[in-house]
């Protein structure tokens, strides 16, 4: 998995020496370094701070087409966003998808223009197939380090949805963007010919024969990564290799020649939390609810192929409309919601803030008059049934209003099949169709409305996932993107009684009020001047986060999240001497208290990190549990059954929990009293329960 194509020799830094790394199968959150080019997993960055990112950040200016922009028509560069240089032709939507959109009132600062400027100007010179990248990749390959390299680099690794890599490619971009480093991406057949070159003169894309095989391979819990040298206390949190080093991580980072980065998150906020970046943060983006908004439309355009789907489609069904309304519906397995329930929540919605008209029942479907307003609804789901119910519903009667309704869905594919390009080219068509509207519904807890309102600038109206009596919607009070596993203090931090706003001022504490969310798990939102404290919406299974369910429900973290970067490296020679040590502080740190262990859902490489010792019970561990994988409202903690008491049995419905201990040994959790669980649980898995039997009859 990943290995070299040809044998090389690697160590972590030559400063520290002796750390020959091994690249292991099931790295999750991973972050792994080498001699020649340490690898280190990106994610790590904003947990060295023990703060607490921000989740969706508010903007203060209401979009409205043609009023307070700062675009016009004839501004083709976006406000001198997208650089000068490119044959038109060869990407048509560069220049004429912001003809589609509602014009944006946020111009960008001339700080992020000249950034990049600056930027692109580094990618000429180390992008592929030019000396100095040839250069480097003899260096991966050789035996030895050389040094410093004049070029640096991070490599992106798709995982997930088409969402998901929007999203994390312009976390990777602000990272690079920060640290001098050239981004380049793995693209594989299912991502062809999606998007155009964002840099002119260059290429973003890793060649083909990029020495390390099976990128795509990579998966969590790497023997070596980051986040398992510091759970192994290894290392520590501020990267102390040894007892005379002691760099920071981001600095650290910042001289790995080559960084693997795979993950499914819109880490941009954590990147807000690291000292080092603020400056640069503040003059790039002013106002920080907009970042998402100026890199999505400076790096994805559609190729021409997929352009060409997108203007038949609008100009076959939405051109000729006076409004256009998206409606983008994701129902998720793990929270599902009953079809009619979400139909209702759709209608009410619409109906409520005066998106679509009411109908008459009692009034059949009369001929329109030719100054009829006419609104057309686009729907993107995965089936039809919402379309079709909306269609008919404005088919088969008159609206109170006299408009005329037009519903239209370009595709129902029934499933998500992110490995097939055919399916992606319809996803990345119909975001982009969706970031056309004037007015867009989303569902809570969907990158793909979140790319649809980044492109488009919209602040959408976002249905909840647990629906509640009298609302509908809520309204998102920016276009940024969430954040959905945002590290907290980790648990050392937070013992010692650290406030976050007492270390980052700019950021307070609210309950209760994060619009994507159901729940009241703690997370971070920035607006521009007021801060709010948020509750999570997408709870994802990240490596380094630590769980705690007391009183308060805070959502601890410990370390990196929702990133997955693996070494560039070969297997490692057999090696008779310790590697690293950790001072007396860290070892006596280490040792008052209990690591948190992994949580593995199966079939997902991201996990959670919960922290045992902070639970007094199976009863309190299944809460927990509970409250990662289904996400139930505070209060309604039971199980299968109704009133049925919570126990680890139904505590993730149609699964069983299992714990790995110190041997390795696969057991069933509650096979022992809590204090010796604590003890000897290394790992923690939640498999499906037909799965755990085929896996007990077959002796694992």
């Amino acid at each position: 998995m990943g290995s070299m194509k040809r044998s090389t020799s690697c160590r972590i830094l030559a400063a520290v020496g002796g750390l020959e790394a091994k690249l292991e199968r099931n790295s999750t959150t991973t972050f792994v370094m080498s001699l020649v080019i340490p690898v280190l997993c990106l994610l790590c960055v904003p947990f060295l701070v023990y703060r607490r990112p921000t989740l969706e950040w508010l903007q203060t200016i209401r979009v409205t087409a043609g009023i307070g922009s700062v675009e016009s028509p004839e501004d083709k560069s976006l406000g001198g966003l997208l650089p000068p240089g490119f044959d038109e032709s060869s990407c048509l939507s560069r220049y004429q998808a912001a003809l589609y959109r509602k014009a944006s009132p946020h111009k960008p600062s001339p700080f992020l223009v000249e950034k990049l400027r600056r930027y692109e100007a580094l990618h000429r010179k180390c992008g592929p197939n030019t000396e100095l990248y040839n250069r480097s990749i003899q260096q991966l390959e050789s035996d030895h380090s050389t040094g410093p390299m004049e070029c640096n680099y991070v490599v992106w690794i798709p995982h997930y949805g088409l969402g998901n890599r929007v999203m994390s490619i312009v976390s990777g971009f602000l990272y690079a963007l920060l640290n001098d480093k050239v981004l380049l991406i793995h693209v594989d057949q299912d991502m062809e010919d999606l998007f155009c070159e964002p840099f002119p003169d260059t290429s973003w894309v890793l060649p083909k024969d990029f020495p390390i095989e099976n990128l795509g391979e990579f998966e969590g819990d790497a023997t070596l990564s980051y986040g398992k040298l510091i759970r192994d206390k290894i290392i520590n949190n501020d990267m102390r290799f040894a007892t005379k080093v002691t760099l920071p991580a981001y600095q650290m980072l910042r001289k790995i020649p080559w960084l693997l980065l795979r993950t499914d998150e819109y880490f941009v906020p954590s990147l807000f939390l690291v000292d080092e970046y603020a400056e640069d943060l503040q003059q790039l983006f002013p106002e920080r609810t907009t970042v998402f908004h100026h890199l999505v439309r400076y790096l994805f355009h559609p190729t021409n192929t997929v352009w060409g789907y997108v203007m038949r489609y609008y100009q076959g069904y939405l051109a000729k409309a006076d409004e256009r309304i998206g409606i983008q519906i994701r129902i998720f397995p793990l929270v599902p919601i009953p079809f009619e329930t979400m139909l209702n929540q759709i209608i009410n919605c619409t109906l409520s803030q005066h998106i679509l008209p009411a109908i008459d029942p009692q009034e059949p479907a009369a001929a329109p008059s030719n100054a009829a307003k006419v609104k057309a609804v686009l729907v993107t789901n995965l089936n039809s049934g919402y379309h079709d119910r909306l269609r008919d519903m404005y088919y088969e009667h008159s609206t109170t209003t006299g408009e005329v309704i037009t519903v239209h869905q370009p595709s129902h594919e029934k499933q998500q099949y992110t490995d097939q390009r055919s399916h992606n080219v319809k996803a990345w068509s119909e975001i982009t169709l969706l970031s056309f509207s004037d007015v867009l519904v989303t569902t809570a807890w969907s990158t793909f409305g979140y790319v649809a309102q980044g492109l488009g600038g919209l602040k959408p109206w976002i249905l909840p996932r647990h629906p509640r009596p009298g609302v509908a919607c809520v309204q998102a009070v920016s276009t940024e993107a969430c954040f959905h596993a945002p590290p907290d203090y980790d648990c050392k931090a937070r013992k010692g009684g650290a406030d976050l706003s007492a270390v980052a001022p700019f950021v307070r504490h609210f309950a209760h009020t994060c619009l994507d969310s159901g729940a009241s798990i703690g997370a971070v939102k920035m607006v521009n001047g007021v801060e709010l404290h948020h509750g999570a919406l997408k709870r994802r299974w990240d490596e380094k986060g630590c769980l705690n369910h007391g009183a308060a429900h805070i959502h601890q973290r410990c370390g990196d999240v929702g990133a997955i970067a693996s070494p560039a490296q070969p297997p490692r020679p057999p090696i008779g001497r310790k590697l690293l040590t950790l001072s007396a502080m860290d070892l006596d740190a280490a040792a008052s208290v209990v690591p948190p262990v992994t949580v593995f859902l199966e079939g997902r490489s991201i996990c959670h990190r919960v922290c045992l010792d902070k639970h007094t019970s199976y009863e309190s561990l299944a809460k927990a549990l509970r409250r990662i994988f289904v996400d139930v409202d505070e209060g309604d903690e039971r199980g299968e059954g109704g009133g049925k008491e919570l126990q680890l049995s139904n505590a993730v419905p149609g699964h069983v929990v299992a714990y790995e201990d110190m041997e390795d040994d696969l057991l069933l959790a509650g096979d022992l009293n809590w204090k010796d669980f604590v003890r000897v649980a290394k790992r923690i898995r939640i498999i499906p329960a037909k799965a755990s039997r085929r896996k007990h009859r077959g002796g694992q």
